[in-house]
């Protein structure tokens, strides 16, 4: 295999968590909206923990062909309330991007059914995770 393809096949999944906005935030999301692959980044609302729990792990999703955003980023491609100092969601968040990055490529995940032990997606509420890709 030439080098280049190798790279290519190593390359198929980006996941992006690069928080909320501010000097280095968001910056997946704000890139994605410069080179006009999303029309907007309407930025997080106001503190909800309660509202933001769930939403932030519902809408974990691929935002376009091989980016799969997560945790605070999902708030603000989204507009969803900020979640503040809790982090149950964020963790869960993670662990949903990441079957997706393994649905993406093709390998076994818990969005499918295909689950190994080692890799059991958390559910903030115990049952599965709604997955919206």
């Amino acid at each position: 295999m030439k080098a280049s393809s190798k790279a290519q096949a190593l390359h198929q999944v980006v996941v992006s968590s690069c928080g909320h906005d501010g000097p280095f935030g968001a910056t997946g999301v704000k890139r994605l909206r410069s080179v006009g692959m999303i029309d907007t980044v309407p930025g997080m609302k106001a503190l909800d923990m309660n509202a933001a729990e769930d939403e932030i792990v519902r809408m974990t999703r691929e935002v376009v062909p091989g980016m799969i955003v997560t945790g605070m980023e999902v708030a603000e491609i989204d507009g969803s309330p900020r979640m503040g100092p809790t982090f149950g969601a964020m963790m869960i968040s993670g662990q949903k991007a990441a079957h997706l990055a393994l649905k993406a490529l093709g390998k076994p995940n818990s969005l499918e059914g295909a689950v190994h032990p080692e890799m059991v997606l958390a559910s903030n509420d115990g049952g599965d995770v709604v997955v919206d890709a």
